[in-house]
């Protein structure tokens, strides 16, 4: 299961899908995957979102954060990903999705075809609407923890 920004800060900020991102973590049904940029995207999410807030609720968002993040499987954004990223541009674009959303599409479907096993579906855990349509797109599974209960996450053969 291939984690996004979008989702995976829900995990330290209250708001809508933030007790199914922590379920989604605490129950670690899955092998969990970020790319190397996830870490500074959930940062910066946080940072923005607890921007008024008293320092010791950001210090304890930001410490979870960091706790959490080490036991995540980090993906490099190897330059295989970023050609394969790039490749896409073209059969994709009328996608609304961003650079950074192709970047994350193209580092699960890496996952998919390196680390799943044969017949196996990765999933793109984001509550961003225009990564989640790419993903579906290139034949991804993808969970919104904003729209979606944690039992309707895939369940994945080991």
């Amino acid at each position: 299961m291939f984690l996004d920004s979008s989702a995976l800060a829900k995990a330290y900020l209250d708001e809508e899908g933030s007790s199914s991102m922590r379920g989604v973590l605490e129950g670690r049904r899955h092998m969990l995957f970020v790319s190397d940029f996830v870490v500074l995207e959930v940062l910066t999410s946080i940072r923005n979102s607890l921007r008024s807030a008293a320092t010791v609720d950001f210090t304890h968002a930001v410490d979870r954060f960091e706790a959490d993040h080490l036991r995540l499987s980090k993906v490099d954004v190897a330059p295989e990903i970023q050609k394969a990223a790039i490749e896409m541009t073209t059969p994709f674009r009328s996608a609304r999705a961003r650079s950074m959303d192709v970047l994350h599409v193209a580092t699960a479907l890496w996952l998919q075809r390196n680390v799943c096993l044969p017949g196996q579906v990765m999933t793109i855990v984001t509550s961003d609407h225009d990564l989640s349509a790419l993903a579906r797109d290139c034949g991804l599974r993808t969970f919104d923890p904003s729209r979606e209960p944690l039992a309707a996450l895939p369940r994945v053969r080991r």
